[in-house]
This record gives C-alpha cells, structure tokens and sequence, in this order.
C-alpha cells in the first residue's frame, strides 16, 4: 500500500514537472515569436504612422517580456523602443520615462553582463540624458568588445558633445582603424555634425580630410599627450613656424630618431613642415611617437591630419 502511495506521488510530480516544462516552451516560444515580429516592423518616416508603430512595437515586446522576464534581449529592445519613441519628441510618447528606460537597460545588464552591447546602450542613453555613468558603461562596453568599431564610434561622439576634442579625435581614429573595411563617408555621416561644433576638430569632406589642430604646443609633441592610441594608421602630421626661426624638426619613436620634416611651403610669415606616417611603416604606432624641434623652438601650431582616399 505504502509503496503504490509512492509511486502516485511520483507520477503526480512528474506529470507536474512536464506540464510546467510544457507551459514553459509555449511561453517563451509565445514570447520569442513577439520579439521577431516586433524586429521585424520597419520605423516609418510620416510622423502620424510612426505613432502608430512605436505603440504596436512597444505593445509586443511587452508581452515578450512578461512572458519571459529573464531575456535580456527583450528587455534592452523594449528600452530601444522606448529610448527611440522618447528622442522623436512624438506628443502621444510624452508618458514615456527616462527612469524605465534605465531601469530596462540595467536589467538586461544584470542578466548578460559580458553583452558589451547592452553596456554601450546603456552608457549612450546616459549620455543623452547627460548623465556622469555615461563614460563608464561605455569604456566597459570597449573593455568587452575592443576591436568592435562602433563602440568607439559612439564613444567619440560622447566625447564630442562634452568638449574632449582629443579623445574624441583618438577615437575617431579608432573608429576609422577597426572599421577599416566600412566607406568612411557611413563613418563620417555619423560624427561630422558633432565635429561641426569642435573648437579643435574639422572635417572637410571635399578635400576628404578629418583634422586636429593644437596651438602653441610648445616646442615639443608627445603623441601620448594627446591621447593618440596604439595603432598603425596613415596620418599626416603638419608644423607651423615662423620662418625667421627656421628650424631642424625631427619625429622620434621611443626617443629614437625616425626621421625628418620637409618644409612644404609658406603662408605668409608662416613655414610648414610635413611628414606623412603610413602604414607600410612596420612597428609604428601613433602612441610612441615625438615631435621635437632643434634647436628648441615654440611651435605656432601643429595639425594632425587624416586623409581618406
């Protein structure tokens, strides 16, 4: 008797643990089809369908994520919609807050913490709300995938929009460096409006140039001062003297002579000098170089130019 008792227990718990696995697979099956429709909704461009599309968009990834409350991906796409809904400045999204779209992102962190994607959003979204986490989660994002262009991509255009010119042009170069197989005008297209109100920055897109201009630098220029990285990239190095100084100016790698700028030509009072690194340079890297001037000279200003072919 004792033993039939044992083994209707048995059966019960077991059917029990099937019907939950069963429930489990229609639920999150439920949930995995919501998520690929949602993915699949193409934004449109007319403001009033656009309303339309974020309330059917938002509404299905909702159900995804109730029915599965522990997929990071639901959650962080939730958080798109809604980040997305919110910077369109649509009237019929004004409910939409700041704190949910945080709270979504931290989630999806939390539950795939080594997912640089999520950290990069997340650390984009602060910086949209001027937020001071918005480094962090973004060099995370960098530490986890650091050779994925866009992470510094948008870490440049962080930089950017609080006034960081040199590590803003690093990581442009960064940019250019890891997503060297993408047109650099889709790279561009996304800085260059950023790049507009730079102090230091401009970008000529007839001439297909980005550049970096210092002033006064003083007679001297280590590269690591100005954040350049440790990468092999064709850059154009320009110095401007006075002519009545008319000096030797030399580039060094690890204090070793590499060799020697070439007067070009003058403007006005000015002289320039110019050396181009190239790639076919093997073992230069940007930051082990150094320009010095002999005898030592102040330097009226020095530009550092990326050209694109």
């Amino acid at each position: 008797m004792k033993e039939k008792n044992i083994g209707s227990l048995f059966l019960i718990f077991m059917s029990t643990v099937i019907v939950v696995f069963i429930v489990a697979i229609f639920f999150n099956l439920k949930a995995y089809i919501l998520y690929e429709k949602t993915l699949s909704m193409k934004a449109p461009i007319v403001k009033i369908e656009k309303i339309n599309y974020y309330n059917d968009a938002i509404s299905f990834v909702s159900q995804a994520t109730i029915l599965n409350r522990l997929n990071a991906d639901y959650l962080a796409l939730k958080a798109d919609l809604l980040f997305s809904a919110l910077s369109e400045n649509l009237s019929s999204m004004e409910h939409i807050k700041e704190k949910e779209i945080e709270n979504l992102y931290i989630k999806a962190v939390s539950f795939n913490p080594i997912n640089f994607e999520y950290h990069l959003k997340l650390g984009w979204f602060y910086a949209q709300v001027k937020d001071d986490k918005a480094k962090n989660e973004m060099l995370k994002a960098i530490e986890l995938y650091p050779t994925y262009y866009r992470n510094y991509l948008y870490f440049s255009k962080y930089c950017l929009k609080n006034k960081k010119e040199k590590e803003a042009f690093s990581n442009i170069l960064l940019t250019l460096y890891y997503g060297r197989n993408i047109a650099w005008r889709n790279v561009m297209k996304e800085v260059k409006e950023d790049v507009r109100g730079s102090a230091s920055l401009y970008f000529d897109e007839k001439k297909r140039q980005l550049g970096f201009v210092v002033f006064m630098p003083g007679p001297e220029i280590d590269f690591k001062k100005y954040n350049f990285p440790h990468i092999n990239i064709a850059l154009d190095v320009k110095i401007y003297m006075k002519k009545s100084e008319n000096p030797e100016i030399s580039l060094y790698k690890n204090n070793h002579l590499f060799g020697h700028f070439k007067k070009t030509f003058s403007e006005g009072e000015t002289d320039i000098y110019e050396f181009s690194v190239t790639p076919d340079m093997i073992d230069i890297y940007l930051d082990e170089l150094t320009v010095k001037t002999h005898p030592a000279q102040g330097i009226e200003k020095i530009e550092f130019v990326k050209k694109f072919k």
